[in-house]
Parts: C-alpha cells; structure tokens; sequence
C-alpha cells in the first residue's frame, strides 16, 4: 500500500506572507491540523528580530499563529498575538458540547484555541490571556484567564489546556494549568468574542513547580506537576488527591526542566482501562525517562519502566554520550503507522551529546531526532529530512508533529527548535514526511455481508451487516490514523463523519477493508 517516504520543508523563517506580514521565530511549538488547515504557533524566545533581544521594531518578533490552507501554498499569519506575548504556549483543538449553564448544545463547537501570558514592565502587571478563532471570518476573540503581579515566566507559563465534564454536576469546564499559580476554568460562552468566561481565581492552587500536562482518563481529570500526578475529585467543591509520585527516585526537581512531561493517555495493556505514558526528566541530568503508569485497582497506579532516551541516542549516534535529553514538549503523539499497521507515538527530544564526531549546535545534537514508540511498546529513533551535514541550519528539537489535514496528501508534518537560551534568529522550521500511497480497491471485500453507503458521503455514512456478530469497526485517513470508531451488530449503524476533511478513507470491518471517499 505504501511505495515510498519523502522528506521536504514547509515552512522557514525570515520571510514574509502574501500579506508582507513578517513570518520570523526560533521555534515551532505546536502544529495543529483544523478544519482543513493547518495551524503552527510560533515563538520567538532568544529572537533578536523581537525587541527584548535587540530588535528595534515592536510590531514584529511577537508570538503568531500562523496558517497553511494546501501543501503548495505559502504560510500565511493567522494570528499575531502582540502586547509582549512572546510565546504562544499553547495551541490545541477542544470541542464544546455544552453551555455555560450544563445544557446540551444543538451542535458541538469545535474550536482553535491559543493561550499565553504578557508581561508589562510599565505596571509590572502579567496577563494570561487565551485566544477562539471565528473559523467564519478568520478573526480572534479574546478572554483574560487572570491578571497577576511579577515575576512572570514559570509562574504564568501556560503549557496545556484540556476539556472535561464534571462527573457530579454534570457541568463542562475548559481547565487551563497556569505556571505555579494553579489550575484555572472556564466555561462556554457562545456570546462572548473569546467564548470562554473565565473563572479569575485558581480551582487549586498555587503548585511549587508549573504543570506541564491535563489530561481525561479512567472518567477523571489529572494533571501533572513536577514529581506528582494529582487527580481532581468533582462536586460542588472540588478538591484534588496525588494518584502517583515519582519522588522516591530521589532527584530534585529543576522547575524549568519539570518533572513529569508530555502526559499522555493510551489504552492499557494490561486491562482494560486507561494508562499513561510520561517522560521524567527531573534536572539537568534528565536522561529521558520514559514510564508508563497502569491503574493498580485501588486508586493509585503502578509503573513501569519503558525506555531510557540516552541509551537508544548512544546506539544511534554511534560513539556518542547523551548527558542530558530534554523531550515531551507536548503529549506524545498517536498514529497508525501506513507501513507496518501498527500504532505509533511520536515524541521529540533534545539532547546534550559528546564524543562521535556528530555536529552539535552549543552542545546539543544538531539534527532533528524524534523516538518511535510501536504498539509493544519498543522504541526506535528516526531523524527528520536524514542525517544531519555539518554546514546544515541546526534543528536540535522536534517539538511537535501531526497529520496532514489536506485532501489527498499523505503526511505527517513535524516542527521545532529549543533556544536554549542562545541566540536563536529565525530559527523555526517545518518538514513533512510525505508516504506515497497506492490505491487500495484491491483490499476491498465484503466477505461477511457489510454493505457501506452512500459513496461518495457527505455528513453521515451507513453500515449494514446480515452478521448478527457484533464487529467493531474504525475509519482510517491515507496516513493511517485512525480518525473514527464504533461498533455494528446486525444492523444499520449511522456513523457521522461531517467533522471529517474532504479525502479518501478507509473503512475496516474485522478482516476487511473499503475506501470511500468524503465530500463536502
């Protein structure tokens, strides 16, 4: 099914959009595929085309979301975010299914969601502020989280954003982690520009180390915070309990290095429930831990050592030491890889090496390594666009990656660069890995009776079975992820797939596959 991989860039930095808006930056920490397109969040930390590190123009240099509408367009700026947001910390799609006051909305509101703080030195005033986009007019609504006093950086860093319903009170929340402050909420308000009214005081709070992951799993929220896992417990008043604590491996925690990153939920090998995957990097020693926590039955969980990063860098880069590895930047990434079948996670990482002869950029490797994680949990490393030429521009840290939302292109698209703290002017970057996809109608059967249709389908796709079996079945893109599942058991399943982009999919039933392909 698949022939061939290809590596290419999409995006560099230093040039100028359609609209001769500046596209700058020293790293891509987000890619998002929305609607159709897909989305980057750009920060320019140790950029010198922003003004704290010697620019002169203070209408540039600032945090962007920007866009890309088809993989032969230009970038273009979606979003420019100013006032002294140097970073946009956070981009992510999250889905309303209720109001502000607990009821059903009549459609699900999927919406492109940026956050970030803004520093100013004037009133020593720090705004956290989160950004909607109008996916009808391309603009963006604002709404403040909360306003505080300096110092800024970990205290108002705002690193993920998750939805959750409270499992008491029936009430949809959108919980932010706001650097060392807390855990903020918001809930849905359709009539106001930013769409979230925000609660201004922390549901928990402060934490002595800023959170770096929120996440739904087993029916609760949990969120990370240095060495702990807290879990919260719903009502009218909330409280949260530690579920885990990896303070017994006896390092201390570097709060700009974190502790516990890029909490993840997967499905349990071991049951039936959900598990974690995390990446432990206490300090500047971290060696890029990576664990996995099952549920232990009695509220708490067990763990399991997977992998250590230094060890697969040291076999990849032949002669090489990794001291320090740094990675998880975000939640590790799931996918069906197109050539294997199996399910994959991506996860980024940097890493401080010596000896080999490997080109090294202050210290880190220069090239773009990412760690493969398969469905048995073993590792591998690939580099993005090969291995890395001594005069080539550094890549140094995949921190982000996703499916191609395009029509017919079979991709994943990956980002990154870490500063460090160096000076790091125009350092962003893009690539993709392009597959080359045969056609698939020879995998097409119908051996047990399954009739699909309409084909081609817009909004809603049928599935009949004369098998009284109960089958489940999933909705695979060109790429391999799986984008939509259920199950069928003798009789006529609707699946609606109108959130679904325009393309080629394939539907598997036990055994067998089908492609349709969906419309607008």
């Amino acid at each position: 099914m698949v022939n061939a991989q290809s590596w290419s860039k999409s995006f560099t930095a230093g040039g100028y959009d359609s609209n001769n808006k500046f596209l700058g930056g020293s790293e891509v920490l987000q890619l998002v595929n929305h609607k159709s397109m897909l989305f980057a969040s750009v920060g320019y930390w140790e950029d010198e085309n922003n003004i704290w590190y010697g620019g002169s123009n203070n209408n540039i240099g600032w945090g962007q979301i920007n866009r890309l509408d088809n993989p032969s367009a230009i970038w273009q700026e979606d979003l420019f975010m100013g006032a002294n947001h140097l970073r946009p910390e956070i981009l992510k799609q999250i889905i309303f299914t209720k109001d502000q006051f607990g009821n059903l909305l009549t459609f699900p509101d999927t919406v492109l969601i940026a956050a970030g703080y803004s520093p100013n030195y004037i009133t020593s005033i720090v705004t956290v502020t989160s950004f909607v986009r109008n996916d009808v007019n391309g603009t963006w609504g604002e709404s403040q989280i909360v306003q505080g006093s300096f110092p800024a950086g970990e205290n108002y860093s705002i690193r993920d954003i998750e939805i959750y319903v409270d499992q008491q009170t029936g009430l949809e929340y959108v919980f932010a982690t706001v650097g060392t402050q807390g855990i903020y909420k918001g809930k849905y308000n359709p009539a106001a520009p930013g769409k979230i009214d925000w609660i201004s005081t922390a549901e928990f709070g402060p934490l002595s180390i800023r959170p770096l992951g929120i996440e739904v799993a087993n029916g609760a929220l949990h969120f990370s915070s240095g060495s702990k896992l807290y879990r919260r417990i719903d009502g009218v008043s909330p409280s949260y309990v530690i579920d885990h604590d990896f303070s017994d491996l006896g390092a201390t925690i570097n709060s700009a290095v974190g502790g516990i990153r890029g909490l993840t939920k997967i499905d349990n090998p071991s049951g039936v429930d959900d598990a974690f995957l995390l990446m432990w990097c206490p300090d500047g020693q971290s060696q890029g831990t990576i664990y996995r926590l099952e549920p232990d039955g009695a509220g708490g969980f067990n763990r399991i050592y997977e992998t250590k990063l230094s060890l697969l860098i040291a076999s990849f880069l032949v002669g090489s030491n990794a001291s320090y590895v740094l990675g998880a930047y975000n939640e590790f990434y799931e996918y069906i890889d197109p050539i294997s079948n199996d399910t994959i996670h991506l996860i980024g990482f940097e890493a401080n090496i010596s000896g080999g002869g490997h080109p090294i950029w202050n210290g880190y490797y220069k090239g773009g390594l990412f760690a493969k994680r398969d469905s048995n949990g073993q590792y591998s490393i690939e580099e993005i666009n090969g291995t890395i030429g001594a005069n080539d521009t550094a890549l140094v840290a995949n921190r982000c990656y996703v499916a191609s939302p395009f029509p017919g292109e079979s991709a994943v698209y990956f980002g990154g660069f870490d500063p460090n703290s160096n000076s790091s002017t125009n350092m962003a970057w893009v690539y993709k890995k392009d597959y080359q996809v045969n056609a698939i109608d020879d995998i097409t059967r119908h051996e047990n009776n399954f009739v699909v249709y309409p084909n081609p389908a817009s909004n809603q796709l049928f599935i009949e079975s004369e098998n009284l079996e109960d089958y489940e079945f999933n909705i695979i893109n060109l790429l391999g992820k799986k984008v939509a599942s259920g199950r069928i058991n003798g009789q006529t399943e609707t699946v609606d797939i109108s959130s679904l982009p325009p393309n080629v999919y394939i539907l598997r039933i036990a055994n067998e596959a089908v492609k349709f392909v969906k419309t607008n």
